[in-house]
Parts: structure tokens; sequence; C-alpha cells
């Protein structure tokens, strides 16, 4: 997947780096602690740029330095009706 770093995000020593997808409309954030050690990764999509969730993304930074425990399996979305 050819992903390029259009982003970061930061609460306090806490970041989350904003990689754009090959596909239209989607990113991946990857959130990191203080120590620069990943945390979480999660879909960002249905979206033209990641600021318009720029809040979501500082509000979950946040919850994380403040002790919410990190989300062990990436989130898949929705898979649809088959």
């Amino acid at each position: 997947m050819d992903e390029q770093l259009v982003g970061t995000l930061s609460f306090l020593d806490y970041k989350a780096d904003i990689y754009s997808t090959a596909v239209p409309a989607e990113f991946r954030v990857v959130y990191l602690d203080g120590a620069g050690q990943m945390l979480e990764e999660s879909p960002l999509t249905g979206v033209s740029t990641y600021r318009q969730r720029e809040s979501e993304i500082t509000d979950r930074l946040r919850q994380l330095k403040e002790g919410a425990q990190p989300s062990r399996t990436p989130y898949l979305g929705d898979s649809g009706e088959y």
C-alpha cells in the first residue's frame, strides 16, 4: 500500500501520525506514546482531509495519555451487507 505521512497531531508528549493511503478519502492514524511506541492504529475514512476529524484524533490522544486502554484490534469498520 502506497502511504504518505500527511500530518502529525499531538497532545502533550503523545502524538498521532496521519498517513494518506492509495484509496481516496481514506487515511491511517497511528497513535504513539511519549517514548514513540505505537499504541494503536485506526483507519479514518469518508473524509477529504484528516483535518475534518482533527478534534476526534486529538480527543483520542488525550484519552490515551490519561490512561485509556489502547485498542488491540484495529477497527475494521462495518462489513456491510453482502
